[in-house]
């Protein structure tokens, strides 16, 4: 069975941790199909950042996100996406809805300012 679960990198007593898809039976720290995320327990408040479009897809395909993955992509949006997207919702629908940030919204232009030119 393939899982998403938590790889630990870092130095002794100073843990971070990959996110990546693994087959079940590798050891914890050991073969990886590929990495999707980080997760940093020591910043306040913790780092946690994913690829969603790769979690997406390996969720697609049947992987087992672990608890504390699970957690991690409930937290950040992701698994209420991938739940929208099993039922149907097409991958740029599930977009629309979600918020932007404001460095995506700076960086899109404005439409009024595209059609005087």
């Amino acid at each position: 069975m393939v899982r998403i679960r938590l790889r630990r990198v870092g130095a002794k007593g100073q843990p971070s941790y990959r996110i990546v898809v693994t087959d079940s039976r590798s050891p914890r720290d050991g073969r990886f199909i590929e990495v999707v995320g980080f997760y940093n327990p020591r910043t306040d408040p913790p780092t946690m950042e994913i690829k969603e479009d790769r979690a997406l897809y390996w969720l697609s395909v049947g992987a087992q996100p672990s608890e504390p993955v699970e957690r991690i992509f409930k937290k950040l949006g992701a698994f209420e996406r991938f739940e929208r997207l099993r039922q149907g919702e097409s991958l740029e629908t599930a977009d629309v809805d979600s918020p932007k940030t404001e460095d995506q919204a700076a960086a899109e232009p404005d439409s009024e300012a595209v059609a005087e030119v």
